[in-house]
C-alpha cells in the first residue's frame, strides 16, 4: 500500500516567544518638525526688532574690504574675523538689510537641531532624540540667537557638528573621520574659542568608548585615545593665530569688565537659554543621568553640559573680567535639552506619552520668555532675562529723520558710533548723514571708533546749514556732547524741533 509522504508542519510558537520586526518610535515624517520650529521661531519679527550695537558692528565691519577686515583684526575684534569674512560675501550676494544679514544664523540654527537629535539618537535612541531636538528648538536662547547677525549660531552649530562627528569615528574609527572632527573642532574654535571646552565632554566620550569596546591598552591608545589627542592638538594649532591675537585685544575689550563673584554662577546659568524656567528644568534633569541605564552617555552629557559653564565662570572669578557672558556658552544648549529628554525617558521610560507631556511642559515654561525676546527693541537684552541695555530705537530715529531730510543734511551723534551706524543702516542711501565732526572713519581708522576732528570751530565752519544732533537718552539737546562741541553748535545754530524716541533724542539744527 502506497503512503503519502507526511509532511511536517510547524507549530505555532508560543505567543511570548514570537519576534516582530519593532516600529520606529516615531513617525519618520515627524523628524523636520524640530528644524521647522526652529526656523519659524528664528524668523518671527526678525525683519522688523531692531539692529542693535553688535549686529551694526558685524555690517559695519562685513562691508570693508577683505583687506581692511583683516587690518581691523589687527586693532579689535580678530575672534570675529572668520565670521566677518564669511558675512562680506553673504552681504555682497544678498544684501545687509535685517532679514538677511541674519538669516545665515538662522540656519546655522536650523542645522544644530538636525544635529542634537542624531547625537541624542546615537546616544540614547530615537525617541530621546526627537525629543531632545524638539526641546532644543523651543529654548528662547536658540531663538534670540538665531536672528543674531554674529556667529553665535554658527559656533552652536559648530560645537553640535564636531560632537556628532566625534560619535561617528568612534563608531567607525579611521584617518578621514578623526581629520573631519579635528576640521570642524577648528573652524568653531576660531569663531569662538571658548567653544573649545567642549572638548573636555569630548574626552569623557572617547574613554567611556575605549573602555567599552577593548581590554587592550595598545588598542585603546590606538584607535581611540592617539588620534583624538592628535586631532584636538592640530585643530588648536590651527587656532593659534585667533589665540594669540585675541590675547593681545583681551585688555582692551575686556579690561575694563569686572570679575565675576560667586552669586554670578546661578545667574549666568538661568541667562544661557534666555529662560529661568528652562535653566530650572536643566538643573533637575542633571542629577538624574547618573542614575540612567547607560552610564556612558550620562556622564558624556553631564560632562559636556557643565564643566564649560562651571570652568568660564571660575576663571573669570580670578582671570579675566567677564561681562555677562552667558552668550558664549550657547554651544550647551544642544547637551541641555538632551539631558532634559534623557532625566525624562529615565524617570518613566519607553513612555511617549512622557516625552510629549516634556516637550509641552517646555513650551508652556518658555512662552513668556519668548514674547519677551521677540519684541522691537528686544536684543538691547543681549543676556536676558539678565543684563540689558539702554535700548536705542534706530529705525524710528531713522523714520524723523527721513520724514523731515533735505538734500545736504548732516549729523552729528555725541561720539556715540551706534547711533550713527544704527540710524544710517534705517536711512535710505541718499540720505545718509555723515558725522561733521569725523575727521577719519572707524573704517579709514581699521577700528570700531572714528578719529574726530582736531579743531572743533573749523569742523562746525565746513559744516551744512542744517544738521541733525542725535543723542543718547531722553535728554535736553546738547546733553551728551562734548563741551567744546556744544558751545561750538550753539553760537552758530538755531534749535528748529526736538523730537525723542526710545533711547535718543532728535534735534534738528539750522545755522543762524
Amino acid at each position: 500500500m502506497l503512503t503519502q509522504p507526511v509532511t511536517a508542519v510547524p507549530l505555532p510558537a508560543p505567543a511570548d516567544t514570537v519576534t516582530t520586526k519593532r516600529q520606529p518610535a516615531w513617525p519618520n515624517r515627524l523628524w523636520l518638525l524640530p528644524v521647522l520650529v526652529t526656523a519659524v521661531l528664528g524668523l518671527w519679527r526678525a525683519s522688523s526688532i531692531d539692529l542693535w550695537w553688535d549686529e551694526l558692528s558685524t555690517i559695519d565691519i562685513a562691508r570693508r574690504p577683505f583687506s581692511g577686515i583683516i587690518a581691523t583684526a589687527g586693532h579689535v575684534d580678530a575672534v570675529h574675523t572668520v565670521y566677518y569674512l564669511f558675512m562680506h560675501v553673504w552681504i555682497i550676494l544678498f544684501g545687509a538689510s535685517p532679514i538677511s544679514v541674519r538669516l545665515p544664523s538662522v540656519l546655522a540654527m536650523c542645522g544644530a537641531t538636525a544635529c542634537t537629535a542624531v547625537i541624542a539618537e546615537k546616544l540614547f535612541d530615537k525617541r530621546i532624540g526627537l525629543t531632545a531636538a524638539m526641546i532644543f528648538a523651543l529654548i528662547p536662547g536658540v531663538a534670540r540667537y538665531a536672528q543674531e547677525a554674529r556667529s553665535y549660531g554658527f559656533v552652536v552649530l559648530g560645537a553640535s557638528a564636531a560632537f556628532l562627528l566625534l560619535l561617528r569615528a568612534l563608531e567607525q574609527p579611521s584617518p578621514r573621520r578623526w581629520k573631519i572632527y579635528g576640521a570642524i573642532l577648528a573652524l568653531t574654535g576660531a569663531l569662538n574659542l571658548i567653544a573649545l571646552m567642549a572638548v573636555v565632554g569630548h574626552a569623557v566620550a572617547v574613554l567611556v568608548k575605549a573602555r567599552a569596546e577593548s581590554d587592550d591598552p595598545a588598542t585603546r591608545r590606538r584607535d581611540y585615545l592617539r588620534p583624538f589627542v592628535l586631532a584636538v592638538g592640530v585643530a588648536v594649532l590651527i587656532d593659534l593665530p585667533v589665540i594669540v591675537f585675541g590675547a593681545f585685544e583681551a585688555d582692551s575689550q575686556l579690561g575694563d569688565l569686572s570679575r565675576a563673584t560667586v552669586s554670578d554662577l546661578p545667574s549666568m546659568w538661568k541667562d544661557i537659554g534666555n529662560s529661568a524656567p528652562f535653566s530650572l528644568l536643566v538643573l533637575l534633569a542633571l542629577p538624574l543621568l547618573l542614575s540612567h541605564r547607560k552610564r556612558g552617555p550620562e556622564l558624556t552629557i553631564l560632562a559636556s553640559a557643565t564643566f564649560p559653564v562651571v570652568a568660564l565662570w571660575f576663571v573669570s572669578l580670578f582671570g579675566v573680567g567677564f561681562d555677562s557672558f552667558a552668550r558664549y556658552l550657547l554651544f550647551v544648549l544642544p547637551v541641555w535639552a538632551i539631558a532634559i529628554a534623557a532625566a525624562v525617558d529615565r524617570l518613566w521610560p519607553a513612555r511617549k506619552a512622557a516625552l510629549i507631556a516634556v516637550i509641552l511642559v517646555t513650551a508652556v515654561a518658555v512662552t513668556y520668555d519668548q514674547l519677551q525676546i521677540h519684541g522691537h527693541l528686544s536684543h538691547f537684552k543681549y543676556d536676558y532675562p539678565g543684563a540689558s541695555v539702554l535700548p536705542e530705537d534706530y529705525s524710528a530715529a531713522a523714520a524723523i529723520v527721513h520724514a523731515n531730510y533735505k538734500a545736504g543734511d548732516a549729523g552729528t551723534f555725541g561720539q556715540s558710533v551706534h547711533i550713527e551706524l544704527g540710524v544710517n543702516e534705517y536711512l535710505p542711501a541718499d540720505e545718509q548723514l555723515s558725522d561733521i565732526f569725523t575727521q577719519r572713519t572707524d573704517a579709514q581708522e581699521n577700528s570700531l571708533t572714528p578719529a574726530y576732528c582736531t579743531s572743533t570751530e573749523a569742523c562746525v565752519d565746513k559744516a551744512p546749514d542744517r544738521v541733525w544732533m542725535l543723542e543718547t537718552g531722553f535728554v535736553a539737546p546738547y546733553a551728551v556732547e562734548r563741551a567744546d562741541w556744544s558751545l561750538a553748535l550753539m553760537l552758530q545754530y538755531r534749535t528748529v524741533q526736538v523730537w525723542h524716541v526710545w533711547g535718543i533724542t532728535v534735534t534738528l539744527l539750522e545755522r543762524r
